[in-house]
Order: C-alpha cells, then sequence, then structure tokens
C-alpha cells in the first residue's frame, strides 16, 4: 500500500473520535439549551404560580438561600441600611454584588441570571463527564474483561437539568444554584488538572454556602498533570501540592473576606458563617438539626452543635484520602455527606449530588442497595410536602410527622453514600485482585 493510501487510511480511522466528540458537544448545547428555555418559559409564563407554591417551600429554601430573604438585604443595602443588622439576611455579600444591579432591573434579568447559572452547571458537569470518559479511553485501570465505562456527556447533563429537584430548586430561585455553579467550577478544574483554579472556585463556594471548605481535601490531591502523577508521587511532593493548595485556598478567601469586612463590617461574618455553624435560625428544613435544637436543653445546646457540625466536617480528610486515587469520586462523595449532614439542607442540595452519580455509571453494577435507597428517598420526598401541609395548613398533624419524613429522606441519603462507596471499594478490589472477582467480602 502507498504511503498516500496509509495516510488516509489512518486519517479515515482517527476521524470518528473526532465526529463523536463534536456529535456529544452538539448534543449538550442543545439540552441546555432546552433546559434553560424550559426554565424560563416557567418562569415568564407562570410567574405567580411559581412564587405562590414554590418560593416559600421549606423544601426548596431555607434562611440562608431565599430568595425573598435575598430580595430584603438587597433592599437594606440599596437604601443604606446595614444588610446584615437586621436578622433577616444570611447569605454571603457575593450575592448582594451580584444582585446589586439586576434588582433595579425588570424580573425578567434575574430569572435570566437564574436560568443561566443552572445551565452553566449542566454544561460543567457534561464536561467533567468528557474529561472522565478521556481519561478511561487513556488507560485507566478496568476490570479484566471490562469495557470502558463512560455515560455521555450530553446524558449527564439531561439527568440533571430535568431532574425535577433541580428544575424546583430554580423555580424557587434558590440561590443555592450559585453555590453549585462555583463547586462545578472547581470541580471542573480539578480534572482538567488545575488545581490552583479549582482552589479559588473552592473558596469562592465557601463564602456561598459554608461547607464546600470541604471539597480542599479532594482539590488537594489532584495532580497538575496526569503524566506527572506517579513522578511526583515518588519525589514526594504530595506535601508541597497540599500545602500550596491550602496556601491559595486561604489567600482566596483572606482577600474576599477582608474585602467584604471592608463594606459591611465585621457583621457579615456574624451573619453568615456564624449563623450557620450555630444554627441559630431553627426554620424546618429537610435537616436533622432543626427539631433536635428545638427539643434540646439549653445548657446542652454548644455541646451538640460542636459534635453535629463535626460529624458532618470530619468526613472530609477519611475520605479524600481513602478515595485519593479518584479524587473526583472523593469530592462526590463529600458533596452527598454535605447534602445529608449540613445544617440547612434542601432538596437542591440532593440535586448536584444525583447529578454527578452518572459519571461513576461502571460502579451501577456493584450496588447492592439501589432499589432501598430510591424508595427511601422517593417516600421522603413524597412524604415531606404532604406532612408540611397536614402541620402547617390543616392542623391536624404536629412537628413529628415532617421530621419523620425528614428522617426517611436522609437515610435514603446515607444509604446512597454507602451503597457507592462500598461500590467502589468492591471494584478496586477486583481490579487489583482479579481472583477475587467470583468471591463474596465477609467482614469478622
Amino acid at each position: 500500500m502507498s504511503p498516500q493510501k496509509r495516510k488516509a487510511v489512518a486519517a479515515g480511522k482517527a476521524s470518528p473520535p473526532l465526529t463523536n466528540a463534536q456529535d456529544d458537544n452538539g448534543r449538550v448545547v442543545w439540552v441546555v439549551a432546552l433546559g434553560c428555555a424550559v426554565r424560563l418559559c416557567i418562569l415568564v409564563l407562570f410567574s405567580d404560580i411559581v412564587a405562590r407554591y414554590l418560593s416559600d417551600q421549606v423544601e426548596l429554601s431555607t434562611p440562608v438561600t431565599s430568595y425573598k430573604r435575598l430580595r430584603e438585604g438587597l433592599f437594606l443595602s440599596a437604601n443604606q441600611i446595614p444588610p446584615f443588622d437586621g436578622g433577616i439576611f444570611h447569605q454571603s455579600p457575593l450575592l448582594l454584588l451580584m444582585f446589586g444591579v439586576l434588582h433595579r432591573l425588570p424580573e425578567f434579568f434575574t430569572d435570566l441570571v437564574y436560568v443561566a447559572a443552572d445551565g452553566l452547571v449542566a454544561l460543567m458537569l457534561a464536561r467533567i463527564a468528557a474529561s472522565r470518559r478521556a481519561r478511561d479511553k487513556n488507560g485507566s485501570p478496568l476490570v479484566p474483561g471490562e469495557i470502558a465505562f463512560s455515560c455521555g456527556p450530553s446524558i449527564v447533563a439531561t439527568l440533571y437539568l430535568f431532574n425535577p429537584l433541580t428544575l424546583g430548586t430554580v423555580l424557587a430561585k434558590s440561590t443555592i444554584v450559585f453555590s453549585h455553579l462555583a463547586i462545578a467550577a472547581a470541580l471542573c478544574a480539578a480534572v482538567d488538572g488545575r488545581p490552583v483554579v479549582a482552589t479559588v472556585w473552592s473558596a469562592v463556594a465557601t463564602h456561598l454556602s459554608v461547607y464546600p471548605a470541604m471539597l480542599l481535601a479532594p482539590i488537594a490531591l489532584v495532580p497538575p498533570a496526569s503524566a506527572a502523577y506517579e513522578q511526583n508521587r515518588r519525589s514526594g511532593r504530595l506535601a508541597k501540592r497540599i500545602a500550596t493548595t491550602v496556601a491559595v485556598f486561604a489567600l482566596a478567601f483572606g482577600a474576599m473576606h477582608f474585602l467584604f469586612v471592608a463594606f459591611y463590617g465585621i457583621q457579615y461574618f456574624t451573619a453568615t458563617f456564624d449563623f450557620v455553624l450555630r444554627v441559630a435560625d431553627l426554620q424546618p428544613n429537610v435537616g436533622l438539626f432543626w427539631y433536635f435544637f428545638i427539643e434540646i436543653f439549653d445548657e446542652f445546646r454548644m455541646f451538640f452543635f460542636v459534635v453535629f457540625q463535626l460529624t458532618a466536617l470530619a468526613f472530609a480528610v477519611p475520605v479524600a484520602w481513602r478515595f485519593r486515587s479518584d479524587p473526583l469520586f472523593a469530592a462526590t462523595i463529600l458533596i452527598g455527606i454535605i447534602s445529608a449532614l449540613k445544617s440547612y439542607p434542601s432538596w437542591g442540595d440532593l440535586s448536584l449530588f444525583l447529578g454527578l452519580l452518572p459519571i461513576f455509571e461502571e460502579l451501577f453494577k456493584y450496588m447492592q442497595y439501589t432499589f432501598l435507597s430510591t424508595n427511601l428517598l422517593l417516600y421522603g420526598i413524597g412524604l415531606a410536602p404532604v406532612f408540611w401541609h397536614l402541620w402547617i395548613e390543616q392542623g391536624s398533624g404536629n412537628a413529628n410527622f415532617f421530621y419523620a419524613a425528614t428522617l426517611v429522606y436522609v437515610f435514603g441519603q446515607i444509604t446512597l453514600l454507602f451503597d457507592l462507596g462500598s461500590a467502589m471499594l468492591r471494584r478496586e478490589l477486583d481490579i487489583h485482585h482479579p481472583e477475587t472477582r467470583t468471591r463474596p467480602v465477609i467482614q469478622d
């Protein structure tokens, strides 16, 4: 065969992957455009219904993510009144700066910002899925006889955008959307081998929602370039990389902190970080804190505040270190832990965790409690609005009804997290010890 024909054959063999990538990108764009159009149409055409039935739902909005409280803070700030002095506004000053101009414009522009933010989250999740698929095709370790698993970027974007929890969160205009945007940007930069950019985005996410500080642990384990990863490990540069990540995070977080202190005074810190960690507002939500701290005696409150907060925060380093070979998976587990154990959770927190799950398609066959966790989540999500209606609107129920639904909801998340972590451990065992594939795992 002539050299020209060989080049032509080689080019013909090399062109399908490029075409597939272009097709994937095109499908992602169409999916995101459709998802954004659906959101914008609902917000514009059914604004009254959305405001009446979704804006005040405690499952979708909390004291630290409520759009109504954000508007109150914007009104106070516009009238030269310190927004953090009134005990109403407890969200990041970043949101005041972002919406400082928008609140003077027609509501349509605010709707557009929310929809665009959610669309960007979907695009970044698709980018993460594409990066992981490229990694799998470039020699990622597989179980013997297993084909490379990778959920298409368009599928990941579709499952995120058309998840009812995601849709409800955007329609309620919960500001957790912007925290998701910062988290997704951090993860996207991390999988692209840019840990410094990922660290800066994690600092932004921490200012928006406190708990994303936990993601600093897996981000610190992300190598700057996959090719140099083993060399960095052998040369003992892991400690240097961790120290650099912590220093960049401290610098970015500190710069924003001093900027906000200059603008709003130290009261902003008390009204945001301290408010979240002390659980100062016991408004009901889909978490574990509110009911427990309503019932607890005052002299024990500080002790249990520390215990409850450490329960969530203590997972960061152990989870990141155990799954250090796959920092993206460690970050996904931590996002699920945040969703289940944070002080002011909402359904929007779960939507981001569920949006990341399809990226780990190879683990699904190892999961043993999918039916149980799915039913627990469905029961918790379905019963919470019913029990809230019985308790608050009809008066035929009480707080125990609603809290029971939240317990089922949280237990479903914990079951899913346990199942997902066990699936990863079992798959690692099958990769490194293929002879154990047909043996059950028994712990003494």
